[in-house]
């Protein structure tokens, strides 16, 4: 018998993942929703102007036939932010602000890892009904975000396999495996010409689809491929990209066909859209600069490194462990932590950033405070040394004091409000069915008992994690420095393992503290202890504009691999936010949003000039009036509107909103599930809040930072329009044929989808 207190928790989760909207029991419209990772719209128009010679018509005959010949095509539709996959299709499934900034995060307080585009986890952890969704849609849950595929009930869908998954599809992976080990293929083996399990995976979910395009009672299918951007960042050779284009123009055939054959064929919005476009260019070969190496040398600040996956260089068979998700990369240069790279990793690297990469470091005075704790431990030192690193000591948690405390205070209140559900959600757990029906099934309510049993799982995970942090972080707050003796407790005791502390500030990345100076550490004419003599420091915008590549294979290829590094930075006023992009000393940009949306651009030092990061003023691109000098327009507050629709065909396209929305606070985008009390809905900011890294690095055009499988190809994440210019077609009900010109980006997708189905607007 299930309790009452089951049914009720039961009731709100599916409500929940119905994004709590009731809709009717038949819907009007269907949508069906190609999604098509990395097709870029500039190479995607270009293939659709070309004309196959014995034909006369377009070489993407069925793109051209369904979208330009019968529907919408937006001609100037970008990502929003960075063009990676991860934050892009946050955006385009949900039509909200991004809280997800990359393809994989840290948790800067516990060392947690999301890994945004490993799918092996959640097959594994679904057959043993410990996940249920993949990390990205977890994320989104937990932060009150619904996705589109929310707003239709559970026996309404047909979902692909994709980065914001919700279950898995065990009869389709079930039948491909048949298909791939089937004695034919055993065959076909030998001969070299075996399917891919991608291929057969995508092919076998192809055929699904429609199938269930026959029923009238799912209304919301997709179909997810991700083999443009495979062979994008594989070659650049324009005869392989068209082939990968006519693959998905032969697929846009099929499935129009499949429609019109439907029970819904003149009720059904079909839909192609891309997440980012491709920096592809032909005859230019990518080239790889290894940040890690950077960050393991003494140069670089002799870090202990961890990506979430192993390097090229360092491939072995234990990287092709599925679940692998950390890696730590040591420092043979190590100044003060020589073999503790497990323990004390003090640089953490989102290496599938493509032409991005996202650094988080430790916190600069929480490597001071190590180094102290490890001079105080040598009973050598000389007296006067002990007593200037205890006063040190002392003074560096001093000046964190207040803010460690009010965090102390904090995530100690909203550790017991946690505790206080998991003690609640134990009993609802304990009270779920062993068995379930098939209605149940159906329904989708074995899919939320679960969903609610693997949030427990990690509610516990959480509170043992945070509560391990805040302990050591309580001990600091009280450690009295011992002036006279040896420290001989544990410095593991107040300084966490696997942690970065708080983020670092603009000045602290200016002047890191990478480690003890050569000759210990020094005394003042005072006494006190001489920081500038006694530690190491990098200058990290600095070093990074420094880099130069050792041989340019192609002049194509610029001398410095980093374009330029971007930070938020500390706000200027109340209501307002301000960001830094920095590419060398002499080039630098602010950006400042205003408390009423306006944004304002100013170069840091001088006027407004040529060779300033995006590269506005010399554009001839940038759309402005006429009448209107070009640096007195730049040097103006202007809506998103207004800068959008002048800076959108700029080489950097929508560089200036696009840093925005990935260096802004993140907690601001996370408005919490209905009904969440203000203590549980700070802790799930401040959950986002960590993962934000310190520094941001975009490439130069043509490198990448992908040291894992260095792509000769092309690569996206930055904010060159050839990657941000993505692809958004639709034709059917609803739709007429339209060239719609006005730029608009991934924020706008959901919108006009759910306006189109007769949807609540989120």
């Amino acid at each position: 018998m299930i309790s009452s207190l089951f049914r009720s928790f039961l009731s709100i989760a599916i409500s929940f993942l119905a994004a709590a909207i009731a809709q009717s029991a038949s819907l009007p419209i269907r949508v069906v929703i190609l999604k098509v990772d990395g097709m870029g719209q500039d190479q995607l128009m270009r293939a659709m102007r070309e004309r196959d010679p014995a034909s006369g018509k377009s070489k993407l005959p069925w793109i051209s036939r369904v979208f330009a010949e019968q529907g919408t095509i937006y001609e100037n539709f970008y990502t929003r932010g960075i063009s990676l996959s991860a934050p892009s299709w946050s955006m385009l499934d949900t039509g909200h602000h991004t809280v997800i900034r990359g393809n994989v995060e840290y948790d800067r307080y516990t060392g947690e890892v999301y890994d945004y585009l490993n799918f092996f986890p959640l097959y594994i952890g679904y057959a043993q009904q410990k996940q249920v969704d993949m990390p990205g849609a977890e994320v989104l849950d937990r932060a009150g975000i619904p996705l589109l595929i929310d707003h239709f009930q559970y026996p309404q869908v047909f979902q692909s396999f994709q980065l914001f998954q919700r279950g898995v599809r065990w009869l389709t992976l079930q039948d491909v495996l048949k298909r791939r080990f089937s004695s034919k293929s055993i065959f076909s083996m030998l001969e070299g010409a075996t399917p891919s399990y991608d291929s057969l995976l995508e092919q076998q979910t192809q055929d699904e689809l429609e199938t269930g395009l026959q029923n009238p009672q799912i209304l919301y299918l997709d179909l997810y491929t991700g083999k443009v951007d495979h062979e994008g960042h594989a070659t650049s050779e324009p005869a392989a990209m068209l082939k990968e284009f006519q693959e998905i123009d032969v697929l846009v055939g099929q499935l129009w066909n499949a429609i019109q054959k439907s029970p819904l064929a003149d009720k059904t919005l079909f839909v192609m859209v891309s997440d980012h476009g491709m920096n592809n260019v032909p005859d230019i070969v990518s080239q790889t600069y290894s940040l890690t190496d950077l960050l393991n040398s003494r140069a670089g600040g002799a870090h202990h490194v961890v990506t979430n996956r192993e390097q090229l260089s360092d491939f072995k068979f234990k990287s092709l462990y599925p679940l692998l998700h950390r890696v730590v990369n040591p420092s043979d240069a190590s100044f003060y932590l020589q073999d503790q790279s497990d323990q004390y990793p003090t640089a953490w690297l989102d290496i599938d950033g493509n032409e991005r990469a996202a650094l988080h470091l430790r916190n600069s005075d929480l490597n001071k405070i190590h180094i102290l704790f490890q001079q105080l431990s040598r009973p050598e030192i000389l007296p006067a040394v002990r007593r200037a690193a205890a006063h040190a000591l002392s003074d560096t948690i001093d000046h964190h004091r207040a803010e460690w405390a009010n965090t102390a205070t904090q995530l100690e209140e909203e550790l017991k409000v946690l505790a206080a559900a998991i003690g609640i959600r134990k009993v609802v757990v304990h009270q779920q069915p062993r068995k379930w029906t098939r209605a149940q099934l159906e329904s989708g309510e074995r899919r939320a008992a679960w969903s609610l049993r693997q949030e427990l799982e990690d509610w516990q995970d959480e509170r043992e994690a945070y509560s391990s942090y805040l302990n050591k972080l309580k001990r600091l707050l009280v450690f009295e420095p011992d002036s006279k003796n040896p420290f001989k407790g544990k410095i593991s005791d107040y300084i966490p393992e696997m942690s970065l502390g708080d983020s670092n500030t603009q000045s602290q990345l200016l002047h890191y503290l990478i480690g003890p100076a050569a000759g210990g550490l020094q005394l003042d004419a005072n006494g006190k202890l001489d920081d500038e003599q006694s530690f190491r420091y990098v200058n990290y915008p600095k070093l990074f504009s420094e880099q130069r590549a050792l041989n340019l294979p192609q002049p194509q290829l610029a001398a410095k691999p980093i374009d330029f590094t971007a930070m938020r930075i500390q706000d200027p006023a109340p209501g307002q936010h301000a960001y830094w992009l920095y590419a060398d000393e002499n080039s630098q940009l602010e950006i400042i949003t205003g408390a009423d949306g306006r944004i304002l651009v100013k170069p840091v030092q001088g006027e407004w000039r040529s060779g300033l990061p995006l590269a506005l003023f010399q554009d001839p691109d940038l759309s402005i009036p006429k009448s209107v000098n070009r640096e007195v327009w730049l040097s103006q507050w202007h809506t998103e509107k207004e800068w959008f629709e002048s800076i959108h065909k700029t080489r950097y396209s929508n560089g200036v909103i696009g840093a925005i929305e990935e260096l802004s606070p993140v907690g601001e985008n996370v408005p919490g599930r209905p009904g969440m009390d203000q203590v549980t809905l700070r802790y799930e900011r401040r959950r986002r809040e960590l993962v934000q890294a310190d520094i941001h690095l975009f490439a130069a055009d043509h490198w990448n930072f992908n040291v894992r499988f260095p792509n000769p190809g092309g690569n996206h994440g930055s904010f060159f329009r050839i990657s941000t210019h993505s692809v958004w077609m639709m034709a059917g009900a609803g739709v007429g044929k339209s060239r719609i010109e006005e730029p608009v980006d991934s924020l706008q997708f959901v919108p006009v989808l759910l306006n189109l189905l007769h949807l609540a607007q989120p």
